[in-house]
């Protein structure tokens, strides 16, 4: 007869045996490393992988609305202190068209008006009318300079 160990069938561990993933759980896990090599761009040059990222980049660059971003320049007459203040921005027949610095603006006069009227006879030395002056306003509503429509 055969010898027995004095072992039972209930002593021994029953290890299950390993359990496949699930096809969901592999697709998961397959776009959590395209995610990771992505984002750490880890495609080599010429995979379609890499291609389809940097179409993505320009499409985000050219496609993307200016309004997200508000980035667009503000008027600032910094520059004008180089030019004495007032730039001369067109001619139209007898009317000349300005732009004056609104710091160079003395506050002895009681209007603007007046001190650009003041600062273009400097300028000008010519007679000449005052037809409109205007303020140039920045976002925040601060006058930064004015427009200055005069005719000679």
């Amino acid at each position: 007869m055969a010898q027995t160990t004095g072992i039972q069938p209930s002593d021994v561990p029953c290890t299950p045996a390993p359990l496949r993933p699930s096809a969901l759980s592999r697709v998961w896990e397959g776009f959590k490393l395209g995610v990771k090599r992505s984002i750490f761009w880890s495609y080599e040059r010429g995979t379609w992988q890499y291609d389809v990222i940097v179409v993505a980049i320009l499409a985000f660059i050219f496609l993307s609305p200016r309004s997200w971003f508000d980035d667009r320049p503000t008027l600032q007459l910094t520059n004008l202190r180089n030019q004495q203040g007032i730039v001369e921005l067109r001619r139209a027949g007898r009317e000349v068209h300005f732009l004056v610095d609104a710091r160079l603006i003395d506050p002895r006069f009681r209007k603007p008006e007046d001190a650009i009227a003041a600062m273009l006879q400097q300028h000008l030395q010519k007679p000449f009318t005052l037809k409109t002056v205007d303020a140039v306003r920045d976002r925040h509503n601060v006058i930064l300079g004015y427009t200055v429509v005069v005719e000679e």
